[in-house]
């Protein structure tokens, strides 16, 4: 069976479908590719278009693409002139109309060294929607010889005139066992392969820690092998957990406090650990169900089984509820530290017992 768009973790279905349309020429003239940061939206794009050039497309027996021939190392190189990358401006939280007009402009070049052309639109999600119907013009009625690919987080961001000229690809969480296969394969990123390598060999709860944390996203998990993305994400794990380990206590209240006022004083840090804490105390009450549940957060079963005995399925859900309450103050710009003492007290409420 002919492997198709490699490069991609996970995904199978999505692959296996995908890369029989790429082989046959029965592509739409636009995608969507939808998925979280980190995700391989990219990655994916990046193998369509190296599938469509690639100079053994024809031949059954070799990977479409192969990733080999000159016109697939020219691409993936970022050579090619025919692949152009589309993003906002990166002191902009939108991409702006002006940007679409720009490509509006330039689409009707036509193709200097490939058969076609790609706009890959990154952040498309991020598209005003003056620049979504500017856009919109160029998907109705395109030149046969061009392929846009919208990169989007959230593809119900685009206007649904868009999404109805343009199939979504959604990517699918890739499960943990294969983002430590992928990070551990000799025939990828060999600086990527030596990272994980080293990491799993000198602290392998680590790199447990990051493969969870990755959330079933194979860029997250690479990012998080940089030792200055990785201590920061273990930090917070540590002082989640002793958050969790107090709540268990329940006779420790000033500690409590403390611990929760060291999430710290700024906005955005305080709700990440939050968000943190509530996909802890989730794997907590998943256990309370079912000893066989799924965990996002906690690496050792064991250990988490152990902490849930030490709850009750009210009081985790009830802990679960005041942490909610909290990003939502957070999200309401209420003060940082004042929804952490709120946050205590409701922790405290009998209704958390």
């Amino acid at each position: 069976m002919r492997e198709y768009l490699s490069a991609v973790a996970g995904n199978a279905p999505l692959r296996r479908r995908l890369g029989e349309e790429l082989e046959r020429g029965s592509v739409s003239h636009a995608y969507i590719i939808e998925g979280p940061a980190g995700c391989g939206k990219s990655t994916l794009a990046m193998e369509m278009v190296m599938a469509l050039a690639c100079e053994h497309r024809e031949a059954d027996g070799t990977p479409l693409p192969c990733g080999s021939c000159p016109t697939c190392q020219k691409i993936a190189a970022g050579n090619s002139p025919d692949v152009i990358h589309i993003s906002k401006e990166t002191d902009k939280a939108t991409m702006g109309v002006d940007t679409v007009r720009a490509l509006r402009s330039d689409v009707i070049t036509v193709p200097n060294d490939l058969a076609f052309k790609v706009y890959i639109v990154h952040d498309a999600h991020t598209m005003t929607t003056q620049a979504q119907n500017a856009l919109l013009l160029t998907l109705e009625e395109p030149p046969a010889f061009v392929l846009f690919l919208l990169l989007a987080e959230d593809a119900g961001a685009l206007l649904e005139t868009i999404r109805s000229r343009a199939p979504v690809l959604r990517m699918q969480p890739v499960p943990d066992s294969e983002i430590e296969s992928f990070l551990l394969s000799p025939s990828r990123d060999r600086k990527l392969l030596n990272a994980a390598t080293a990491l799993r060999e000198s602290a392998p709860d680590d790199f447990d820690a990051l493969v969870r944390m990755a959330n079933g996203c194979i860029g997250a998990a690479a990012e998080l092998l940089d030792e200055g993305q990785r201590v920061p994400m273990l930090e917070n794990r540590h002082a989640v957990l002793e958050v969790c380990h107090l709540l268990a206590q329940r006779t420790r209240p000033d500690a409590l406090l403390g611990s929760l006022l060291a999430f710290g004083k700024k906005r955005e840090p305080v709700v990440q650990k939050l968000e943190l804490l509530t996909t802890a105390l989730r794997d907590l009450l998943l256990l309370n169900y079912s000893e066989s549940a799924t965990l996002l957060f906690f690496t050792n079963r064991g250990d988490a089984l152990e902490l849930t005995a030490r709850f009750t399925a009210r009081r985790l859900l009830a802990c679960i509820k005041a942490v909610e309450e909290a990003l939502e103050a957070l999200s309401a710009n209420r003060n940082v530290r004042l929804t952490l003492v709120q946050l205590l007290n409701q922790l405290r409420d009998e209704r958390a017992n």
